[in-house]
């Protein structure tokens, strides 16, 4: 799903920096070592990202904030996603 980015503070970006810096820019999950500004891009699975663990982009608390490379996100957040659709499917149906 794509970023909603107007939920996100103004300074995501900053905040998000700060996640990646402190985690070397490697994944806290899988350890793989991804790609720092400047480096030339060679592959997505080498870009880390930060995720919410409680999937609320409002709450970014550090506890609640973790590096991520983009493949362990997109399976962190696979079944929230899931969910999310079927809501909307639901909602549209008039369920």
């Amino acid at each position: 799903m794509p970023m909603e980015r107007w939920k996100y503070p103004d300074d995501w970006e900053r905040i998000a920096r700060e996640v990646k810096d402190e985690a070397g820019w490697r994944c806290e999950q899988c350890g793989k070592q991804c790609r720092r500004p400047g480096e030339p891009f060679d592959t997505h699975r080498r870009t880390l990202t930060v995720s919410h663990i409680n999937h609320d982009p409002t709450d970014c608390s550090r506890e609640n904030l973790r590096a991520l490379c983009a493949p362990c996100h997109l399976r962190y957040d696979a079944k929230h996603h899931a969910e999310t659709r079927r809501r909307r499917e639901l909602a549209q149906r008039g369920e």
